[in-house]
């Protein structure tokens, strides 16, 4: 299984990347990415977020395409979401994600059954942190 560790914060880096012209970004890009990922690591060792391991960052960033976009994703969506990663793997991962507090699992309203994977206020206060510290290294 082949994970890419820095795709979570590729995702945020290319975001914010247009803000700049492509020239300018391009000249800038490989600074400006190692500032980030001090940044991120100063901001790992010292945080007030629980850890999270490479998969787990990477979980994240999956399921915040869903959030940002404000879709619902279900549990067995979710444990579809990428085929990098075997099913059953990404339910043990999002079962580590909830006892860490960055998810929560809310019943539908129409069938008991169905449970939806939501972000918690602990995961919006990281991404927060996180697209800071995005702007910072930009800056």
């Amino acid at each position: 299984m082949e994970i890419n560790l820095h795709y979570y914060h590729i995702m945020h880096f290319l975001y914010f990347a247009s803000i700049y012209t492509k020239r300018q970004f391009m000249a800038n890009f490989k600074l400006i990415y190692q500032k980030f990922l001090n940044l991120a690591n100063a901001v790992e060792e010292l945080s007030e977020f629980p850890t999270l391991d490479p998969v787990e960052q990477k979980m994240l960033a999956l399921l915040s395409k869903y959030w940002s976009g404000k879709q619902k994703i279900t549990v067995v969506e979710a444990m579809h979401m990428t085929s990098e990663i075997s099913t059953s793997t990404i339910f043990r991962y999002l079962k580590k994600l909830r006892q860490k507090g960055y998810i929560e699992l809310v019943v539908d309203e129409l069938d008991n059954r169905v449970k939806y994977v939501s972000p918690t206020p602990m995961t919006d206060s990281y991404f927060s942190k996180m697209g800071k510290l995005l702007l910072k290294a930009t800056s």
